[in-house]
């Protein structure tokens, strides 16, 4: 392999591993989530850099070229540029670098996690039609091949098993990517769940405190309201959504180490 394509595939490699390890936020943390989604941005643009010269010569005869699995490439590569953008975009919005003071913190983490699953689905794509160059590339890099004795040479006929060693590369190189990309949606399909219950928790919430207020402030509604909230009477809680580690809000501390935010727990 050049050393210009192994650098190609050991960039390609280092950015799909931390993008997927990415979508594990209950394994990296918000901190580490956060520099892996820098990181792996600087890399997606040093990715486009290498290769703006192809870039800029498909732009330019884009409409006139009638090679359509060229135009196909473009346009995914198109789409894997924007959901990049949004991913590192929206990130930077709702980290806790920036501390931005967001009326609407759920709208852009909701953003945030379905540009994620949009760009894992479109990169999947890109990766099957590059199996064969993944499958060389991995093969060569992690196998040397021995020096070999020279040998005249005699024409042999092409094995009839070529055939299946291609399907089994591809099987291979689709099964890792794929079952790796299964697992990553999946935690991101979770968080997203997680944040839709979230909402409707809080919008329930909202909706019972909007109704309390309107009752008249006797003993019976003192005795529910502290109840409510606390379940003892004795203790406050300053957040109703209990949110599990990591949680899907900026504002989240687990001091005690049990998996809850402080701020939804009796204190």
């Amino acid at each position: 392999m050049k050393s210009k394509q192994r650098t190609y595939w050991w960039i390609d490699a280092i950015l799909f591993t931390g993008f997927l390890v990415a979508f594990f936020l209950s394994f990296t943390g918000v901190e580490l989530h956060q520099w892996i989604g820098v990181i792996g941005g600087l890399l997606a643009l040093y990715h486009l850099l290498l290769h703006m010269d192809w870039v800029e010569a498909v732009s330019q005869r884009f409409l006139k070229s009638a090679n359509g699995n060229v135009q196909l490439k473009y346009l995914i590569d198109g789409t894997l540029l924007a959901g990049f953008s949004g991913i590192v975009g929206t990130g930077l919005v709702i980290s806790s670098w920036l501390k931005l003071a967001l009326t609407n913190y759920s709208t852009w983490l909701y953003v945030h996690i379905l540009a994620s699953i949009i760009t894992l689905l479109v990169l999947v794509i890109k990766l099957a039609m590059h199996w064969k160059w993944i499958a060389r590339a991995v093969q060569i890099a992690l196998k040397r091949q021995p020096a070999v004795a020279y040998k005249p040479t005699q024409l042999q006929p092409v094995p009839a098993t070529m055939q299946g060693m291609d399907r089994r590369a591809f099987l291979r190189v689709m099964g890792v990517a794929g079952g790796a990309s299964m697992f990553a949606l999946l935690s991101a399909t979770k968080s997203l769940a997680g944040l839709q219950s979230d909402v409707t928790t809080s919008s329930v919430l909202s909706s019972t405190n909007a109704n309390l207020s309107s009752v008249s402030d006797n003993s019976s509604y003192s005795q529910f309201s502290s109840s409510f909230y606390s379940g003892t009477g004795s203790c406050s809680i300053q957040c109703g959504k209990r949110c599990a580690y990591p949680g899907h809000c900026r504002r989240y501390t687990d001091a005690d180490g049990d998996n809850y935010c402080d701020l939804g727990e009796c204190s």
